[in-house]
């Protein structure tokens, strides 16, 4: 099939080729008006920022009130809870940073024992133990926070690998608020610094000090920190610890019943399994405390 051939008798335009072109006069002085340029709109630097700033603020206070709810605090534990004594002595190194790492993913509650280094740095170590499992030459107080990072604990099981220590600073910036925190504190000296740690991390609602100190408790009760009794309870009674700023109270099992009448949480120091445990619940008790939470309530790992 042939192409069909252009015509060539017009322009591009339509115009013939035979039509004259149009003329201009040189001497004319109208001239096609241009349109009038469009106002730009004016732009309003600060309302812009004001409206900025105001998202800004809604931004953080959801971050405040809903994020927050992915917080454990006190208030939110759900009874019965284990807390593992200096991590769970019983299983890990005790103090160290695989222990309390391990209570968050298994859902027991970090509960170390606190104390001063020789260069006031607070560390998670008991002193009655530490010399022995951490193979120290002198006591916790002639020691600098250098020379305890060096040192490692000695695992309470063979075949287990040794812990590494950690300053309370450390913990609480590990775990802080992934769960709640129930650190020993029995001296006004520990306590200072040890609680000034917690309030500036706003945690006051997720830890629990344990403590058989007077003014420990008191020091924990004015900075809005929970505080358990962790004394010679029958020579107490829930009035006089109350006053004292106490709001928990760690007894016995035999004793959960009487205990849990009276207005303050009550912890068990000697559940031996969950059967016993659930037991306790039923009786009052908010929770357990143990070297070994594993055998007092069978471990539920966190996947978040």
């Amino acid at each position: 099939m042939s192409k069909k051939k252009r015509r060539l008798d017009k322009d591009r335009y339509g115009r013939s080729f035979t039509d004259p072109l149009p003329s201009v006069d040189p001497e004319a002085r109208e001239r096609v008006p241009v349109p009038d340029r469009p106002e730009p709109k004016k732009f309003n630097a600060p309302l812009w920022a004001g409206g900025i700033v105001v998202l800004l603020v809604i931004g953080v206070v959801a971050v405040n009130v809903f994020g927050s709810k992915d917080r454990l605090t006190v208030d939110s534990l759900n009874p019965p809870a284990v807390a593992a004594l200096d991590g769970g002595s019983a299983v890990y190194p005790a103090n160290s940073k695989r222990a309390f790492t391990e209570n968050v993913k298994f859902g027991y509650l970090p509960a170390p024992t606190l104390t001063a280094l020789g260069d006031g740095t607070i560390v998670a170590a008991n002193p009655e133990t530490a010399t022995e499992t951490m193979g120290l030459k002198t006591g916790l107080d002639e020691l600098t926070a250098a020379e305890f990072a060096d040192a490692t604990i000695t695992p309470p099981r063979k075949d287990t690998e040794s812990g590494e220590t950690m300053t309370w600073d450390d913990l609480v910036d590990e775990v802080g608020g992934d769960t709640v925190i129930m650190p020993e504190i029995d001296t006004t000296e520990v306590a200072g610094p040890a609680l000034t740690t917690i309030t500036e991390a706003e945690l006051e609602d997720s830890a629990i000090v344990r403590t058989d100190d007077a003014e420990v408790a008191r020091a924990a009760a004015d900075a809005g920190i929970d505080a358990m009794f962790t004394g010679d309870y029958a020579m107490s009674s829930a009035e006089d610890l109350n006053s004292a700023g106490y709001s928990a109270v760690a007894v016995k099992a035999d004793d959960v019943s009487t205990w849990a009448e009276e207005d303050l949480d009550v912890w068990a120091t000697d559940a031996k399994d969950k059967k016993q445990l659930d037991g306790l619940a039923d009786e009052g008790a908010t929770g357990a405390l143990s070297t070994n939470p594993y055998t007092v309530l069978p471990s539920e790992m966190k996947t978040d």
